[in-house]
């Protein structure tokens, strides 16, 4: 049994922390986009953080309950209701079979996950159950959920009632978006100049309509090349910052290629990539360059946060589990 797609949104996918290890194959990482979101509806259920969740793109789905399971729900608000009832991010939800589970156009944010308790039974490729629609590989067969299909859960599950959930304060992780998106010194950061460099951080940049899980297209000042160079095709990372000919950046996203040959700019830190990935076209970027030093930083506060929801989920669901008995 499982859970049964009725209205599939605007494009919702299966996808977990990505496929590592595949690029030098020329297999994309994939992966969710926002990976604290993914994490912390897993990490909530007690689940393994690198387990497949549901990722919910602007418009959410419709899903019917097809056996007793236990949900979570983070990310953008979408407007969650089960059987007509609003539902809240950040807590597990209890979904009996025949129960029908809901979501609207986001209305802040733009992606919102699905964890389930125990997992999706879904098989793995190349490591990962996360789905790369242009190689119709992972996931549901490689394909954006429609109505009409199902996605196996692993167990069956009941619990009692859970009255606790997340903080408001991890909640709003990506809601203030004139802070600005951090990044560290990209390889060919040398091949603009000093002015080009501190211009990229005053002027602000536009998402562009185009913009997809692949890349981020941004519009306004065009960056000029300081050097008329060519440079050798190499590897891509989530969050390089590549500059095109025409100046207008393009931030790589979950989706890249693997291999890139436009130079980088700058690495924007995972932290921001998260906020990013919320984001939507219209919105105005701007960057700010920091240290090495100051992204591993931010990097071990954010293990931290996690270990310490992650320690106190693994205590309520004790408590849950005795309750239940």
């Amino acid at each position: 049994m499982a859970l049964k797609v009725m209205k599939g949104g605007m494009f919702t996918t299966i996808q977990d922390l990505g496929r590592v290890g595949g690029q030098s194959f020329g297999i994309p990482a994939g992966g969710a986009m926002d990976r604290f979101a993914a994490q912390l509806a897993n990490i909530i259920l007690h689940n393994d953080p690198q387990e497949a969740v549901i990722e919910m793109t602007m418009i959410g789905a419709t899903f019917l309950c097809e056996q007793h399971a236990v949900i979570s729900i983070f990310g953008a608000e979408m407007g969650a209701c089960l059987n007509g009832n609003a539902l809240k991010h950040g807590k597990p939800i209890q979904m009996y079979k025949g129960d029908q589970l809901t979501f609207g156009a986001a209305k802040q944010g733009v992606r919102c996950y699905i964890a389930v308790k125990g997992g999706f039974a879904i098989p793995t490729m190349f490591n990962s159950r996360s789905t790369y629609v242009q190689a119709k590989i992972g996931g549901n067969n490689g394909q954006a959920l429609v109505p009409g299909d199902r996605l196996p859960i692993h167990c069956s599950t009941t619990i009692a009632p859970a009255p606790w959930k997340t903080s408001f304060q991890i909640e709003k992780y990506f809601r203030d978006n004139s802070k600005p998106i951090r990044f560290i010194t990209g390889r060919q950061a040398d091949w603009f100049s000093n002015d080009a460099r501190q211009s990229f951080c005053q002027e602000k940049y536009t998402i562009d309509p185009a913009s997809n899980r692949m890349g981020y297209r941004l519009s306004g000042w065009p960056i000029p090349f300081q050097h008329n160079r060519q440079l050798i095709t190499e590897g891509t990372a989530f969050g390089s910052i590549q500059i095109p000919p025409n100046g207008q950046p393009i931030i790589l996203m979950a989706d890249r290629q693997p291999t890139g040959g436009y130079p980088k700019i700058g690495e924007v830190i995972q932290h921001d990539l998260n906020r990013l990935s919320q984001m939507r076209p219209g919105d105005q970027v701007q960057f700010q360059e920091i240290s090495l030093e100051e992204a591993q930083n931010i990097l071990l506060a954010d293990h931290r946060l996690l270990l310490k929801v992650k320690t106190a989920c693994a205590l309520k669901w004790r408590d849950l589990a005795n309750e239940t008995n």
